[in-house]
């Protein structure tokens, strides 16, 4: 599910930062890619990866992220463990 996510990720990016977790866009493109990335991945899967992210991860650091593996950079060893994470508790 790391790999999904990574895809998802790639498909993310715009909005701003708020105090009420992440722009609505990102979430909804991360859905959406998210699910495009795996065809028997679900919604609430998805869904799920992203709340978990959204209480661990602060939106400039998931913007980070992105931007590096958009740039097949690599992503910072503390993201990817909350990466891996959120996929794992949503399985």
């Amino acid at each position: 599910m790391l790999g999904l996510l990574a895809l998802a990720l790639v498909g993310c990016g715009g909005g701003s930062d708020d105090d009420a977790g992440y722009p609505d866009e990102a979430v909804e493109t991360f859905v959406s890619e998210c699910q495009k990335a795996q065809e028997d991945t679900t919604e609430e899967a998805c869904r799920c990866v992203i709340e978990h992210l959204q209480k661990t991860m602060p939106y400039e650091e998931f913007k980070r992220a992105d931007a590096a593996l958009k740039e097949n950079e690599p992503v910072d060893e503390g993201s990817l463990v909350k990466l891996r994470t959120a996929a794992e508790n949503c399985r």
